[in-house]
């Protein structure tokens, strides 16, 4: 049997133009503004190790929901280190990026709840993206989205990160 050595990958459905209306986003955004940001980081002394400080983390959702995740850094050094975000599934084993950890990163992976309807995985990318910036030892000016290069970038992150862009915040 031949197969072709490359088979292009379907070409992706753009998204809805509503999707990425601005005015709808920032009446959502306005309206949730009026609850409070809450982070909590949890040392992990049984997964750090002398150059790397593991710390378990838990972010409020906009609707309530706890998000849960990880952050490594690296302890050798002081300055503000610049932050990568990783959003895994539910069903994907959250650990830390350790090798980019003692390339400088500030790595912060989140296991993304199961069953989110777009709106609030948009929400939560959002969320994720400004509470990054509260964590000591970020760089707020240097914080990314990091997607496997296998991958096509997700919905949400592809209109949190145009939200984020023109200016639309969740408080």
């Amino acid at each position: 049997m031949w197969l072709p050595p490359f088979m292009p990958e379907p070409s992706r459905k753009p998204l809805h133009p509503l999707l990425l209306d601005p005015e709808y986003w920032h009446n959502r955004v306005e309206s949730l503004n009026l609850r409070q940001r809450s982070l909590l980081v949890v040392p992990r002394p049984d997964l750090s190790s002398p150059a790397i400080d593991v710390a378990e983390i838990r972010i409020r959702a906009h609707d309530g929901i706890r998000l849960w995740g990880m952050t490594g850094r690296c302890t050798l050094g002081t300055r503000l280190a610049p932050a990568r975000i990783r959003l895994i599934g539910a069903d994907q084993q959250l650990e830390i990026d350790r090798e980019a950890v003692c390339d400088g990163f500030y790595d912060i992976v989140i296991q993304e709840p199961a069953t989110r309807r777009l709106e609030d995985r948009v929400l939560d990318v959002m969320r994720v993206c400004q509470t990054a910036s509260d964590i000591e030892g970020v760089d707020a000016a240097r914080i990314s989205l990091d997607l496997r290069p296998c991958d096509s970038e997700p919905d949400e992150v592809r209109i949190a990160s145009q939200l984020l862009n023109r200016g639309i915040r969740l408080g």
